[in-house]
């Protein structure tokens, strides 16, 4: 470590050498380190995205800030790819394809900015670009283009072509000029211009005469700003760190150097034709229409003490905040424009004037209307504005009884307001327990409120009643418990709106029933995010994934409290309209880090569009929405194929019912007319075996021949059903008989009822109407014996008593007489 005099001794040597003297500059810094969730507190590289979030390299870590928090990725050795001839330090690149390549000595990582997720095979990526053979350096041109350093040359990850590179001497970076042009800056000083077309040399240039060739041979550090090439070229001196700033005029084809330093330079950045050059010791600007250089050794801090730092990087935001990257101290950041507002203590000379001024103000008044009051200003317009502990109150004129009042809700930092004043401007400036507001007062109406505490020198006290005036220049004097704090309205850039600044929201959380959604994780067994958040347009939910909360940030880091911002959702149960949300009337969807959180609750299967715009002032959205899609998916079961498949089958189902009706109706129709058949067959035979027709109780042949068999081949339960359904088939009805009624008239089940009839009902009649006959003749024997056999066989049917005789004794073995006798 060089003690606190060599550091003196340097610096009164480089006053010598720059001839410049050493100003204080007005650039007030804010520190984030590994308190604030840094991963590590040595900053080697910090770039801003074009999206505004910041990436910040430390010593094993990758950083993105999104303004409220931090978050890393942290390389392993299983992740990183060996690159021989790159002995530099940290050196970040980004290219077209969304990969963040990470140049350290003899080494490189690369990330995938879509999922923010490490690659875990470089040589994978390296194929995909078209390369297979082992790749020494790495680079990215000004379009963002990889080139690759092999054995063979040069190679062109766009035209896939080789360059010709010099031999034995090390390239250290690269770039390509208006597209006809790559120029190759090599450890010599010494730079190329090739052919894109050929790849042949049409001029090169050395930096430097030969004798500082070996001086500053170690790393190359370029930076374009118009035609010209800014150049840090790092070297040693007797292990001693050197550096020398070039600039390289290539329409002239020439180097001028600028700058030599007995330490090192880090990089550059240029910011309104400023070119900053952070440095071992604090940083050098370099104006470049005039060419003066100056220097900042020590840093203002915001806590008012000056630090005396090695930076490694510098980088600006998109609100044009300078962030500085450091060694040991991790992440210095200052805002836009300096603090408005200067607080001087009690020990400042300044202090005690300004307070004697205000000791001759007029007593403040403590009672307005009947009511205690802490303050009362009449302004220019002839308005009485009145600070309660209740909030500010507004009478517009004298007969007005309801006053507008102005509190938290309306936007003020706190209830309680202590002093008022008028500025030139005609805005009314309030002291409250808490930070100083602004009321903006445009065509007599309050336009907005804007808001100051402690992070715009706004010392976090308590302001003293009625103590406040305006100077005649236009300064504004208000006086707090510890502090008498000045500050002049006509200077300060947040009210002037020609200043606006532009910033964009960025979704940087994504909770899903109430747990956090990262990327490529499953949940509800899909994955939701497929892409980091920060790059994701189209959210895909399960239909029981329907409560969600959105966090959004307006990357306001110059002024987190004072961001708005608009809000339209549409979809199922959603208004279309635009909404508001501001820190003060948003009921905490607006936090004070300036982020927006909502929430999305039972949200119904259906196509959802948020579109978010940030902002600065409350009623300026000049910058486009941006837009999310949240699909919310059917239940599988309610989904439009699922449906058109249950349709489907519904269909079929209904076609096979349809058919199987027709059929079953046919077969019923065949059945019940095979039915019908039968039991006509029945009728009729039940008919025939009725003796009362004169044609079947008659000699027949077989009586001659003696092969008459009275009771046939009909089993005896044929004929114990058939004389059980006799009367029931006789009698006359409307009503149709059925197989199943003559069934249960028989005693017999259906199937077995039917087998029956089937198997005897084709046979011929005539002996069973002959036993039932003579059946009925032997019972008539027995209940009437009166009647003589003549009448009897007359009665059952039988053409003779001789014919009835002997059939009777066919069957009995008797003849009548015997029968009834015994």
């Amino acid at each position: 470590m060089r003690s606190r005099m060599n550091r003196i001794l340097l610096s009164l040597g480089l006053l010598l050498t720059s001839a410049v003297a050493m100003a204080d500059s007005e650039k007030t810094f804010y520190v984030y380190n590994a308190a604030n969730g840094l991963a590590d507190n040595s900053a080697q590289t910090v770039n801003c995205t074009k999206t505004g979030r910041l990436v910040i390299t430390t010593m094993g870590q990758i950083n993105f800030y999104d303004g409220q928090k931090f978050s890393f990725i942290d390389p392993t050795t299983e992740n990183t790819y060996p690159l021989s001839k790159y002995n530099g330090h940290a050196h970040l690149y980004f290219d077209d394809n969304h990969h963040l390549w990470l140049k350290r000595r003899h080494s490189l990582t690369c990330v995938n900015l879509t999922k923010e997720m490490l690659v875990h095979n470089i040589v994978d990526e390296f194929k995909e670009l078209g390369m297979t053979d082992k790749v020494e350096d790495l680079f990215v041109d000004g379009n963002n283009e990889v080139w690759l350093l092999t054995e063979k040359g040069l190679f062109s990850t766009e035209s896939h072509k080789y360059y010709q590179v010099q031999p034995k001497r090390n390239l250290q970076e690269l770039d390509t000029y208006e597209n006809k042009y790559l120029l190759l800056f090599y450890d010599n000083g010494q730079v190329d211009a090739l052919n894109l077309s050929n790849g042949e040399i049409v001029n090169s240039v050395k930096a430097y005469e030969d004798q500082k060739v070996g001086k500053y041979n170690q790393t190359t550090i370029i930076h374009k700003v118009g035609n010209k090439y800014y150049q840090i070229r790092n070297g040693a001196v007797n292990g001693n760190s050197v550096a020398i700033l070039l600039r390289f005029d290539v329409e002239k084809w020439r180097f001028d150097s600028i700058l030599e330093t007995p330490y090192y330079l880090s990089n550059m950045v240029d910011r309104d034709s400023l070119l900053y050059v952070p440095s071992a010791y604090g940083y050098w600007t370099y104006d470049i229409p005039t060419g003066k250089l100056e220097h900042i050794e020590k840093l203002k801090m915001s806590n008012g003490g000056m630090l005396l730092t090695d930076i490694n990087c510098m980088e600006f935001d998109r609100q044009g905040g300078l962030w500085v990257g450091t060694e040991k101290r991790g992440l210095l950041y200052s805002r836009p424009h300096p603090a408005p507002f200067t607080a001087y203590n009690w020990t400042d000379k300044r202090a005690l004037d300004l307070s004697t001024m205000m000791d001759h103000l007029p007593i403040p008044e403590t009672k307005y209307r009947g009511m205690s009051v802490n303050c009362v200003l009449r302004d220019s317009r002839g308005w009485d504005w009145v600070g309660t502990s209740l909030g500010l109150q507004l009478y517009q004129n004298n007969n007005n009884h309801l006053p507008q009042l102005f509190t938290r809700n309306e936007g003020l930092l706190n209830n309680v307001v202590h002093c008022i004043v008028e500025d030139r401007l005609h805005n009314i400036w309030v002291g409250t327990s808490y930070g100083i507001c602004c009321l903006k007062i445009e065509n007599d109406k309050v336009r907005y409120i804007n808001r100051y505490n402690q992070w715009d020198g706004v010392p976090n006290e308590s302001f003293v009643n009625g103590r406040s005036m305006i100077l005649p220049d236009g300064e504004i004097v208000m006086q707090a418990l510890d502090h008498v704090i000045t500050f002049n309205p006509s200077k300060m850039n947040t009210l002037n709106d020609s200043a606006r600044y532009e910033i964009y929201p960025k979704l940087i959380r994504l909770m899903v029933n109430g747990n956090d959604v990262k990327t490529g994780e499953k949940m509800g067994g899909n994955v939701i995010l497929e892409r980091a958040l920060t790059r994701t347009k189209e959210i895909n939910l399960n239909y029981d994934q329907n409560s969600i909360s959105l966090t959004f940030s307006g990357l306001n880091y110059f002024r987190p409290q004072q961001t708005y911002y608009r809000v339209r959702q549409t979809g199922p149960g959603r208004s279309g309209k635009w909404e508001v949300y501001t820190p003060y009337n948003s009921q905490g969807l607006v936090d004070r880090n300036g982020l927006l959180h909502l929430p999305m609750a039972s949200l119904l299967p259906g196509h959802y569009t948020v579109e978010v715009q940030s902002s600065m002032l409350p009623d300026v959205w000049e910058t486009t929405p941006y837009e999310w899609i949240i699909n919310v998916y059917e239940p599988w079961w309610r989904t439009t194929g699922v449906m058109a498949v249950m349709c489907l089958l519904l269909l079929f189902l209904l076609l096979v019912y349809v058919l199987l009706y027709l059929r079953n109706a046919n077969m019923r129709a065949r059945r019940t007319s095979e039915e019908q058949s039968i039991i006509k067959r029945i009728r009729t035979f039940v008919e025939r075996c009725d003796a009362r027709n004169g044609a079947i109780l008659e000699p027949q042949p077989e009586v001659a021949t003696g092969g008459f068999d009275i009771s046939g081949d009909f089993s005896p339960e044929f004929i114990e059903a058939m004389t059980a359904i006799m009367p029931t088939v006789a009698k006359k009805s409307e009503k149709p008989l059925s197989m199943r009624e003559l069934s249960n008239v028989a005693g017999l089940k259906l199937q077995d009822f039917c087998k029956l009839i089937a198997s005897n009902i084709y046979k011929n009649p005539r002996p069973l109407a002959m036993q039932m006959m003579l059946n009925r003749a032997a019972d008539m024997l027995l209940k009437n014996r009166r009647k003589d056999i003549a009448e009897i066989s007359d009665e059952c049917g039988f053409v003779s008593p001789n014919f009835f005789i002997a059939s009777f004794y066919h069957k009995y073995q008797k003849t009548p007489e015997q029968y009834r006798g015994n």
